[in-house]
């Protein structure tokens, strides 16, 4: 795992790194507990990886955090992305044994779409779509597998619930279908786990940029012990098909701008527009 890229230091770090066919720009939401692993914690989260920020941009309507994403930038080709991941680092989490933290993401609202022309975000449009595969619940897991050994002595539902989780959960701008909330890892010995989640986008969706909100919670439902308190909300603002320069005004049409550093935020992205045009170079 590469070291954090200090926002000064951006254009260098960027322009120096190897591109090569095994490599690729990423970011992650970095996962921790604002008390540490101890009941009553709240989730918290941050910026970690390739970004050309340390302290992410604030939604200037929600005042929640606001991650980019690129669906041009992942193997899969031109619908998908493994980014933005997630990271905690050891320590962050319990990783005791029979007391392990499992943590996953709750969809929040619904999917928005910009309008460059109009400059303005609303529902996304119909039959257009953001998947995003968590991991199948233990429980549910270990349900459908009891029902593969032992039909007779498993839950009822086991083979449907483990179906329901493994459609993934689909942000529409008609709001969430299938899992409301999914795991996404569970913390290894030393209270840390990285996890890049697949996510795709479905439908004969135009380019633009598209908005989700999440939340992460260790909820019981994902496989959690219910001890923290869910994180408050975060964005995930993604382009797909549009240029660098048209995905950073969509980016900036969200994001309040701190005074008195607009040349700072300039730098910023500026650094954006670079991340995301070599994440392509490197994909192509």
């Amino acid at each position: 795992m590469r070291a954090p890229i200090r926002f000064m230091h951006l254009a260098a770090a960027l322009l120096s790194f190897h591109v090569g066919a095994a490599h690729a720009l990423h970011f992650d939401v970095a996962i921790g507990l604002d008390q540490g692993p101890a009941a009553g914690s709240r989730i918290t989260v941050g910026a970690y990886g390739d970004l050309p920020f340390e302290q992410l941009p604030i939604d200037v309507h929600t005042g929640y955090m606001v991650f980019p994403g690129d669906f041009g930038d992942f193997e899969g080709g031109p619908k998908s992305t493994d980014d933005p991941g997630f990271q905690a680092f050891p320590g962050s989490l319990s990783g005791a044994s029979g007391a392990r933290d499992f943590i996953g993401f709750k969809a929040v609202g619904t999917l928005l779409q910009w309008d460059a022309a109009s400059g303005t975000w609303s529902a996304a449009d119909d039959g257009v779509g953001i998947r995003l595969y968590g991991a199948v619940p233990p429980a549910v897991a270990n349900a459908y597998i009891q029902s593969l050994i032992n039909p007779r002595l498993a839950p009822p539902g086991a083979a449907a619930n483990f179906e329901f989780y493994s459609q993934g959960t689909l942000f529409t701008g008609a709001g969430i279908e299938g899992p409301v909330a999914a795991t996404i890892d569970d913390a290894n010995a030393n209270g840390g786990f990285h996890a890049h989640l697949d996510w795709f986008i479905e439908g004969a969706a135009p380019s633009s940029a598209y908005m989700v909100t999440l939340q992460l919670t260790d909820a019981t439902s994902i496989g959690g012990r219910g001890r923290y308190v869910d994180s408050d909300p975060f964005h995930v603002v993604f382009n797909y098909g549009l240029s660098a320069e048209q995905y950073e005004t969509a980016f900036m049409s969200r994001v309040s701008l701190p005074v008195p550093e607009p040349s700072s935020w300039a730098l910023m992205m500026a650094g954006l527009v670079l991340t995301i045009s070599l994440a392509r170079r490197v994909r192509s």
